[in-house]
């Protein structure tokens, strides 16, 4: 009992020093934002703010086009995450759900594709968007994420713990492949779905690579890009700077707040 005791307060000291030490960089970028603006090269030292000002947040919105910004991440994380639980479920449906010959070597070089670096695609990528006609357009940073192995991979887990019989049972009513996945899959999926979805909203959101690459014209960035254009080689009002991460940050925890009850940790059938 003592030697459970012992192991328990070990694991629960332990997740408390993770849990702190993942929100102090988050405490930082508050404490920061509410004090007096100031450009320097370095960040200033950390100190609690007494009072506690929020200019620094009206100057951020101002400073930069931060709601145009908004929008286009807005939409682009959106359309990535949507394009990705589609393509998620139908390719996860089709490795899980269907037998061909060949279907488990497919997967397997479909996941090696995870293993190339996103730098080594960047240069073909750029190219590829060039030939489109896509440089400095949105469609450039989401058409090509709308299928990721990953999500691919996760749903394909989950669809794989789902009972044969319900499949069996629908194609003996004469449902056909799609019918059966809208109809049983689907809804059964819809806790990894919103996981897969969530995932992928919050890589696209804070994105910042390839949006620098492609995108030229200063009203179609995206927030990590915008956020950016705050920093000079003179010097960076680290204040507003972390008065506008902190607006940044707001929508995805919105995001979370709001699907945080239908959406359960679920088994990803390893």
């Amino acid at each position: 009992m003592k030697r459970r005791s012992v192991g328990t307060f070990l694991l629960h000291a332990g997740l408390t020093l993770a849990g702190l030490s993942a929100i102090f960089p988050f405490l930082w970028m508050l404490l920061l934002s509410l004090q007096e603006t100031s450009l320097t090269l370095t960040a200033p030292a950390l100190r609690w703010p007494w009072p506690p000002s929020f200019a620094n947040y009206i100057a951020a919105w101002h400073a930069i086009p931060l709601a145009r910004y908004y929008a286009n991440s807005l939409l682009v994380a959106g359309v990535v995450a949507l394009g990705q639980v589609i393509t998620g479920l139908l390719a996860g449906y089709v490795f899980a759900r269907l037998q061909f010959r060949g279907r488990d070597l497919l997967f397997l070089l479909f996941l090696g594709t995870l293993l190339v670096p996103t730098e080594v695609t960047l240069i073909p990528s750029f190219l590829l968007m060039r030939w489109l006609g896509w440089v400095d357009r949105l469609p450039a940073l989401t058409v090509p994420f709308l299928a990721h192995p990953t999500a691919i991979f996760l749903l394909r887990q989950y669809l794989l713990t789902l009972p044969g019989a319900l499949e069996d049972a629908a194609r003996m009513d004469g449902c056909s492949h799609l019918q059966v996945l809208w109809y049983i899959f689907i809804p059964l999926a819809l806790p990894a779905a919103g996981v897969v979805g969530l995932f992928s909203f919050l890589w696209s959101w804070k994105a910042f690579v390839w949006p620098l690459v492609i995108i030229q014209t200063p009203a179609r960035y995206t927030i990590p890009v915008g956020l950016a254009m705050l920093q000079s080689e003179l010097g960076t009002d680290w204040p507003m700077l972390m008065a506008a991460t902190a607006l940044a940050t707001l929508p995805v925890l919105l995001l979370y707040a709001a699907i945080q009850r239908r959406v359960r940790v679920f088994d990803y059938g390893f």
